[in-house]
């Protein structure tokens, strides 16, 4: 991730950081979106519905395969858009940590952020190990998820 080490306990200043290496990479759209893996329909229509009050692109991806369409940008007919964020739910067990890899394998400086319980001590300490570039309690991330989006969401150029 650039020269900063983002895997400080300020959520919010670490991201600041982040959302700075990222549009240092002069990317050429004009327009982004983020994915987002959730284990609880509820939850993910609330990533969805916040997206959307924030008119930012956003598309679940449920697995590994719909992860592997979404980051390479294959066309289905729906929105399509570069991918600048990964939010992943850790309540999606071996999978959630699965897709941390693969989206860091895919591109090494694409945020992924990572949400979980907070007694899942082990389970968050493995996304930090297996790439996550923020992983926070799931009250955190509910609590700063329209910075979160916008942040990550918003037009690079």
């Amino acid at each position: 991730m650039g020269s900063c080490h983002c895997k400080s306990a300020n959520t919010l200043t670490s991201m600041a950081c982040t959302a700075r290496n990222t549009s240092n990479r002069k990317l050429a759209y004009n327009s982004t979106m983020i994915v987002y893996s959730c284990h609880d329909l509820i939850f993910a229509t609330k990533i969805r519905s916040t997206a959307e009050a924030l008119q930012l692109p956003n598309r679940p991806a449920r697995d590994s395969h719909a992860l592997a369409n979404r980051l390479n940008q294959v066309d289905d007919g729906k929105s399509n858009e570069p991918v600048t964020a990964v939010l992943i739910d850790l309540d999606l067990g071996d999978t959630a940590l699965e897709l941390v890899e693969q989206a860091k394998t895919h591109d090494q400086i694409l945020p992924v952020i990572v949400f979980g319980s907070h007694v899942e001590t082990q389970l968050l300490d493995a996304a930090k190990q297996r790439g996550a570039d923020f992983v926070m309690p799931r009250s955190s991330f509910t609590a700063n998820l329209p910075d979160i989006l916008q942040r990550f969401g918003s037009t690079q150029v």
